[in-house]
């Protein structure tokens, strides 16, 4: 048998595993319950699981992608070791001060989110760089040592340096940086010109901040799960995913864990471009509903978005990442009563322990998961293939104590108005990700996947002003199909400040050129061919003035005036389309130039199987309820298995899997294509 690549992707719920074949480009699913004490365990398991399905050897196994939450997780729920951080004198409480922004600007009463390292943890050294590069001050060995004495005793686990200019010349970081390192050897360093070698202070000294405090996290969880993949998989390399839409190396993602935060949905977002291109459709919006989370990402001319500027739990990470949207809706979200007898859902998530009512795992709360179940769009007895019976009564019964009773609603009253919200939840984040971008709805395939998205996907589009729904084959898994198919990469970047003529194709020339030789560099210690290198330029410009860039591609090769000028007037165009408006005469400012250092992967095509105009028969008809038909309605339910290319189904129907169920409203039609992805005509 030829090689195996797997590709695990942990979620908050379930852990997923794609087998893929590459001889044959055969693909092999399988999902396992995540362990949130123990995600290493779930990892193992998950394995275990699809290559018994996929009858395959471990031996044959030559890569293991992996895309983790576990940084994700401990952000987001303050779970980070102690930090210290060490800056320029003066700069102490940049990290608290921010940009002195209110998420609620009328809200007087609101709390201030606590910055990553307490002042009593947050250290300066007299040094100072000027922003031209020049070492104007050089920081003192005896004042440092003096800072670690500090750090012992404060207990620190992780130490961070950001100093003013450390991004045009690190020369004082590097001195400090193994100054720490030969007094505390046990304790992780991590310097903001390796993590983030560009402008703006509290950006850069937050996302070091993350960095070092997820440092010995990420090493802990690779001291456990290396061994245990190594003694299970003898032969396979094994790489995560970075939020960037590439994976990296273990050495690497133990370095910069911070590279990881969005791990595990960028595989899903890859999926969605892959079979965009294979489809012929450029322009598709991935909705991945979880059973904690949904994540949206958008597909625009055959492309992903990247961006630098993101954030976790209001958090600033300035790093090159795939956009994606990302909101507190999913099918273990709970549903809930505020003082007021307002119903919302979520943000709050069973998970998978004690998980929904409908589990019997102890969960007492109603969640979107067990309205759904109440009526009748699961099938109790065919949970996960039939892997898993879920309690339909029970479902029903947390949704009249909890919702139901206190509103003076029945149980399907209550149940469509929990998934009602729900939808709107997701609807204002798919508007956000397209319409509010300058993207035409109407123009966007909504691509459904996760455990849930293809439940909500139908009714979710029509709301959004999207036409068409595609439903992959493998819903269930499809982040980690994406996985398995990530290319290695890198991101490299510069910040040189130059406005108006002052941009020349020389003086780019030379950046980008120092840029592509980490780059290259980068790759040959990951041991990628030269045949398989790619690299890709891009630039942040802005107006003078402005305090947001843009970021616009820039050719390869020599680059000359023409090419010089073509690259603005992208950025005017690029400019007018995200905010709807431009200055063709104003001033330009260039910002950043940005490499990416990608190392290909053989990834096998998709194939198109020939459509066939074949009958299929549903294997029952059950009622189930619609809130548009104010009641029940007798649905034809259809085994996914059996839906060829060419099949044709008028809605209402059910479509079931081991990894999903399709929900198809009444007025809606379901064809299947020959990749086998059911498109869902959504009506008017």
């Amino acid at each position: 048998m030829g090689s195996i690549r797997l590709g695990v992707d942990t979620g908050g719920t379930f852990t997923d595993i794609t087998v893929l074949e590459e001889d044959t480009g055969t693909v092999s699913i399988a999902k396992v319950p995540s362990r949130r004490d123990d995600p290493s365990g779930a990892l193992i398991e998950a394995v275990g699981k699809g290559l018994e399905i996929a009858n395959v050897d471990a031996t044959d196994v030559t890569l293991l992608v992996h895309g983790t939450t576990i940084i994700t997780n401990a952000v987001l729920e303050n779970k980070l070791p102690g930090t210290s951080l060490i800056t320029t004198e003066g700069f102490r409480d940049v990290l608290e001060i921010g940009r002195h922004f209110r998420p609620d600007m009328y809200d007087l009463q609101q709390d201030k989110t606590p910055p990553l390292v307490p002042r009593e943890r947050r250290f300066c050294v007299a040094e100072r760089t000027t922003s031209e590069g020049e070492v104007l001050v050089t920081p003192k060995r005896e004042e440092v040592r003096q800072l670690v004495e500090e750090i012992r005793e404060n207990n620190s686990n992780a130490v961070s340096v950001c100093f003013l200019n450390a991004f045009i010349n690190p020369t004082n970081e590097i001195l400090v940086r193994d100054w720490l390192k030969a007094e505390l050897s046990e304790v992780s360093v991590s310097t903001s010109h390796e993590v983030c070698p560009e402008i703006r202070e509290f950006e850069r000294m937050s996302t070091v901040a993350l960095n070092a405090a997820t440092i010995p996290l990420m090493a802990a969880y690779l001291a456990e799960v290396t061994p245990r993949i190594q003694a299970t998989l003898p032969n396979a390399k094994v790489l995560l995913m970075q939020s960037n839409g590439g994976s990296l190396t273990v050495e690497a993602a133990r370095e910069f864990p911070v590279r990881l935060i969005t791990s595990g949905p960028a595989g899903g977002a890859l999926a969605v471009q892959r079979l965009g291109k294979a489809t012929g459709k450029d322009n598709l919006l991935g909705v991945d509903m979880g059973g904690t989370s949904t994540d949206i990402s958008l597909i625009h001319k055959g492309e992903t978005r990247m961006t630098t500027e993101s954030a976790i739990a209001e958090h600033p990470v300035k790093l090159p990442m795939i956009e994606i949207n990302s909101i507190g809706a999913g099918a273990g979200s709970i549903a809930w009563l505020d003082n007021w007898g307002g119903l919302h859902v979520g943000p709050q998530s069973a998970g998978a322990d004690p998980g929904p009512a409908a589990y019997g795992r102890g969960g007492t709360e109603p969640t979107v998961a067990d309205a759904n179940i109440a009526l009748g769009r699961l099938h109790p007895d065919r949970f996960l293939g039939g892997a898993m019976s879920v309690d339909r009564e029970a479902a029903r019964h947390a949704v009249a104590e909890k919702v139901g009773k206190a509103l003076g609603l029945s149980v399907e009253e209550a149940a469509a108005g929990i998934i009602r919200i729900a939808n709107s939840n997701m609807e204002r984040a798919v508007r956000v990700s397209s319409a509010e971008r300058g993207f035409d709805p109407r123009d966007i395939t909504l691509v459904a996947f996760g455990g849930a998205g293809p439940l909500h996907a139908a009714a979710l589009a029509k709301a959004a002003g999207i036409r068409a729904v595609l439903v992959p084959e493998a819903p269930g898994v499809f982040s980690a199909i994406g996985l398995v198919m990530a290319d290695i990469r890198h991101d490299f970047v510069q910040t040189q400040m130059m406005k108006d003529n002052e941009i020349s194709a020389k003086k780019l020339g030379h950046l980008y050129e120092q840029l592509e030789v980490q780059g290259r560099e980068a790759l040959s210690r990951d041991g990628v061919p030269e045949d398989q290198r790619v690299l890709q330029r891009t630039a942040d410009f802005r107006y003078v003035g402005q305090a947001y860039e843009v970021n616009v591609p820039v050719p390869d090769g020599m680059l000359d005036a023409d090419a010089v000028a073509s690259v603005i007037q992208a950025f005017h165009n690029l400019h007018l389309q995200h905010y709807a408006h431009s200055r063709p005469d104003g001033r330009v400012e260039f910002v950043n130039g940005r490499v990416a250092a990608i190392g290909l992967t053989s990834a096998p095509p998709m194939r198109a199987q020939p459509e066939q105009n074949t009958a299929v028969e549903p294997k029952e008809t059950r009622p189930v309820y619609f809130e548009e038909a104010s009641g029940y309605v007798d649905t034809q339910v259809f085994e996914r298995g059996d839906l060829s290319p060419g099949a044709a189904v008028t809605g209402p129907a059910i479509v079931e899997q081991v990894d999903t169920t399709t929900v198809v409203h009444p007025g809606q039609s379901i064809s299947v294509d020959g990749f086998r992805n059911l498109i869902i005509s959504v009506g008017d």
